[in-house]
């Protein structure tokens, strides 16, 4: 990723996002073919094929936007993001590319996939920093361990060997092992020295001066052991002087960065009070001129309101005049109109209720008519009825004196 952080466009593997990723990871060895978006590979799915092996380092890349959010405009290395490897064997978490070598050299190196890795990150080393640069790098490693190398030389092979073994980033441990006697070794005889006899002061002599042989190689061995271990901790010495170095000088640059962030900082935040001030005063402006046009818009208001009321008050006059007018005579015709109403209304009633007597006198008529022709009828039947009684005592009577003359 160079420094300007172009647009990149990629289709991540994990999942269906693509286009610009924000902050994504590629393989170093297998390219853009195996990409990451930055929420995929924190979950864990960087999928291996057979391609693409499990211990196939990752390069993170961030457009300009996610750069400045993760490290905050600090300078890059060699025109990319810093990067931060996890070991493939033990997932120990915040190697360079260099460490991440070593560690795999020192703790991995019988791993079957060891080699392969190394050789990547050989590869990566040349890479960005070239061959002499890769061969400056080793030379000096090889010079911080000098003493761990010259303990296992041939001049201890024989009589002593020290094995050291890094227990953890920085620490060394050594084990000095004494070597075994040989078994098949033939040892030289002394020749006998003829008709000579050796007296017991001159064995005494002897054996003495073979102790004192013997303490002086034992002196002179642990001089030398002394020596070596005196070599390694020079080395670590040194090593720990680079790392404080390292260290003070990172310091220092961070501290810079700092400085330098605090100051822009302080710069954008001055200059935004600068630019609300201009603001306040403008919008301070902008409020009084509304207030004086609102001002003036509310007296050109009034104006017109009073100058409305005026022709109002006197449309109104003009129009009550014309009413006074107008109902003088209106109100005489509407007067007599209402009264040739009103006269009509009553002569109507008048009709309607001599129709009604009229109407009512016929029904009264009918009525009488209807009982007279009852009574009538009642007299007839009664009549009749008159009729029928004398004719039954009449017949009774001569029934009764035919039955006398008998």
């Amino acid at each position: 990723m160079s420094s300007d952080c172009p647009v990149v466009h990629r289709k991540c593997l994990g999942c269906p996002a693509q286009g610009d990723l924000g902050r994504w990871y590629e393989c170093f060895v297998c390219g853009s073919q195996i990409t990451f978006c930055g929420a995929c590979f924190d979950l864990g799915k960087n999928r291996v094929s057979p391609k693409h092996k499990y211990y196939h380092p990752m390069r993170a890349a961030y457009n300009k936007k996610m750069l400045d959010i993760y490290f905050g405009g600090e300078v890059l290395v060699n025109g990319e993001a810093p990067q931060s490897f996890k070991c493939p064997f033990c997932d120990e978490l915040g190697f360079t590319a260099e460490e991440l070598m070593v560690h795999v050299e020192g703790k991995h190196s019988s791993h079957p996939d060891a080699s392969a890795l190394i050789e990547i990150l050989k590869n990566m080393w040349i890479a960005r920093n070239g061959a002499c640069g890769y061969v400056r790098s080793r030379a000096k490693e090889q010079q911080l361990s000098g003493g761990i190398q010259d303990a296992m030389e041939e001049d201890y092979k024989k009589s002593t060997e020290i094995r050291c073994q890094e227990k953890s980033r920085g620490g060394l441990s050594y084990e000095v092992i004494l070597a075994e006697p040989a078994p098949n070794v033939a040892v030289p005889k002394r020749p006998v020295t003829p008709g000579k006899n050796v007296s017991v002061e001159e064995i005494e002599q002897k054996l003495k001066a073979a102790e004192e042989r013997r303490i002086s190689l034992e002196a002179k061995k642990m001089a030398d052991i002394s020596n070596k271990l005196a070599k390694v901790d020079e080395a670590t010495r040194k090593k720990d002087e680079i790392t404080n170095e390292f260290i003070t000088q990172t310091k220092e640059q961070l501290e810079t960065k700092m400085e330098l962030h605090v100051e822009k900082r302080e710069a954008i935040i001055s200059d935004m009070k600068e630019k609300l001030k201009i603001h306040a005063q403008e919008i301070e402006k902008t409020r009084e001129t509304l207030e004086q046009q609102k001002a003036n818009e509310q007296k050109a208001i009034e104006e017109k309101l009073k100058i409305a009321q005026a022709l109002r008050d006197e449309n109104i006059k003009k129009m009550l005049n014309r009413l006074k007018e107008h109902n003088t005579v209106k109100i005489a015709e509407v007067k007599s109109h209402q009264d040739q109403l009103e006269s009509q209304k009553i002569e109507e009633k008048a009709r309607i209720y001599e129709n009604k007597l009229f109407a009512a006198e016929q029904n009264r008529e009918k009525e009488i008519q209807k009982k007279i022709e009852k009574v009538q009828k009642l007299e007839r039947r009664a009549e009749l009825v008159r009729q029928n009684k004398a004719q039954t005592q009449d017949m009774d009577g001569q029934q009764n004196a035919i039955a006398s003359s008998g």
